[in-house]
């Protein structure tokens, strides 16, 4: 009876390293913000209080901070401290800027994206919304109507209220990527909005749109609030597609 060798391990594993502080002051920082503690613009605790929480010192979770500012996960603001950036938007948002330019018709194709992701939003934020997310829903609803008896409702008022529906869908993934789509819809409706929602009626129906949404969402009801915001983007695609003489 032969004896098999044992197998050679060689180039199969790495050497183990003991890890600094700091690596993982980092991890335990981009965990909390993969699970949506820290939300996209939201200020990390500063150096002291997190050096507490985490039994290190201040110097660890300053370098912590200082590589996830590297990585593109936290920014340093006007004032101190860091927030935590929107992680699909680095990528995506400045080609894409000037992939759509001035063409209409990728304005209407990028709402089309939209549309099929925004009514899964709607229907998971029913489904799972806090009352706080809905009163910030409502905060955004009273400055649109603030807005719309000036004339105009704003893009950035519009976008912050598709911003707090995919907060309240509770899928952090998703909240980073629609955030970009978003800041996209909106550049874009900057160019274009003066021409296609111009009248008072038009303002009123969008309005009206929101507040449909909203009304569903309010009452966890996942089917109505998907079919609302559907039947809102459908009428923005149309609108668009009907002023540029779109087939």
């Amino acid at each position: 009876m032969t004896t098999e060798q044992p197998k050679t391990a060689t180039g199969v594993f790495g050497r183990i390293k003991l890890e600094r502080l700091s690596e993982k002051v980092a991890f335990q920082l981009k965990k909390a913000i993969a699970e949506g503690i820290f939300k996209v613009g939201d200020r990390i605790p500063p150096e002291r209080e997190l050096a507490q929480e985490m039994g290190v010192s201040r110097p660890s979770v300053r370098e912590a901070i200082q590589q996830l500012e590297l990585q593109g996960i936290l920014e340093t603001v006007h004032g101190g401290g860091s927030v935590v950036r929107n992680i699909a938007e680095q990528e995506i948002q400045k080609p894409m800027e000037v992939f759509l330019g001035h063409d209409r018709r990728k304005v209407v194709e990028l709402t089309e994206v939209r549309a099929l992701m925004e009514t899964w939003a709607a229907k998971r934020a029913a489904e799972n919304r806090t009352e706080e997310e809905l009163q910030r829903m409502q905060s955004c609803l009273e400055e649109m109507e603030r807005d719309l008896e000036k004339g105009r409702i704003r893009p950035e008022v519009d976008v912050q209220f598709h911003t707090e529906i995919a907060a309240a869908a509770h899928n952090t993934i998703f909240v980073h990527v629609l955030s970009s789509v978003h800041q996209l819809i909106s550049y874009s409706i900057r160019i274009h909005r003066e021409e296609v929602f111009v009248t008072r009626e038009s303002q009123k129906k969008i309005f009206n749109h929101h507040l449909k949404i909203f009304k569903a969402i309010q009452k966890m009801d996942s089917r109505s609030s998907e079919a609302a915001m559907n039947e809102h983007l459908q009428f923005v695609i149309k609108e668009f597609k009907r002023k540029f003489q779109m087939d």
